[in-house]
Parts: structure tokens; C-alpha cells; sequence
């Protein structure tokens, strides 16, 4: 998969296998208009460092680490079970969100004290999916 810009218009040619599509990307206030085969979809930006979602996709509270879902997808595979051990890096849950798989991963070390999610489910934004507790 390669995408290509035309000039410097907002149309770019996305290069499939065997097939193009054009892509047409249009910058807005709040982030992208991105139209892709017909379709329209809003992309929404984070400005201002570290703030917004990237700081809402986890957060370590009283020696537990929890992961949340930094998208809309859903769990094509589950790579942790409870009281396993996991170090930063590690990947956690693979989560299949516009046919792209998204390896989500560990922030610290420490024992899975929870796991919220299974294959195939579908999760949200946000949604707590995976919980870890610091190691002593």
C-alpha cells in the first residue's frame, strides 16, 4: 500500500494491490475531511502536546496501569491472560479498527490484573480493556 500526493493539491492517489483510489483530504478547523471512495469521513486532530486522546487512551492510578481503547474497533486477538507478567512494549491486544490491525502496548511492567475484553468483542473509545498492577 503506497499513497501518493498530486502536487501540492489535497487529492492524493492511494495504491491498493491491484486497483487506485483517489483520495481527496481537506483541512478543517478541528483536524480533516477526508473523502475516500465515495465516502466522507472527519478525522479529529490533537493539538497542544500530549493532551486529549493520547492521554485518555491510559492512565496509572495507585500502582495500576489501565489501557483504554485509544479506537473504535474491534479485538482480533488477545495476547495476555490473568497474572501474567508484562513489560513496556509488550503487545497487548490487537485491534482490527478500517481493516488495519493496531498493536496496543504495554506503558509499564508489572502482573495483568484484569482483562476486560475477548476476541471478537467490539470495544469504544476509551472503554477500559486491559488492567495492570505495578510489580513490588
Amino acid at each position: 500500500m503506497q499513497l501518493h500526493r498530486l502536487g501540492s493539491s489535497p487529492r492524493y492517489v492511494l495504491s491498493l494491490d491491484d486497483r487506485l483510489v483517489e483520495v481527496l483530504v481537506e483541512e478543517e478547523p478541528r483536524g480533516f475531511n477526508v473523502q475516500l471512495g465515495g465516502a466522507s469521513y472527519q478525522v479529529e486532530t490533537v493539538r497542544g502536546g500530549r493532551r486529549g486522546r493520547a492521554e485518555q487512551s491510559d492512565s496509572f492510578v495507585d500502582g495500576r496501569w489501565t489501557l483504554r481503547a485509544p479506537l473504535t474497533g474491534v479485538v482480533s486477538d488477545v495476547r495476555l491472560e490473568l497474572g501474567q507478567t508484562v513489560g513496556p512494549g509488550d503487545v497487548l491486544l490487537v485491534v482490527e479498527a478500517m481493516k488495519m490491525l493496531n498493536d496496543l502496548r504495554c506503558r509499564v511492567g508489572g502482573v495483568v490484573s484484569a482483562v476486560n475484553v475477548t476476541k471478537g468483542q467490539r470495544v469504544e473509545i476509551g472503554e477500559a480493556l486491559v488492567e495492570i498492577s505495578e510489580s513490588a
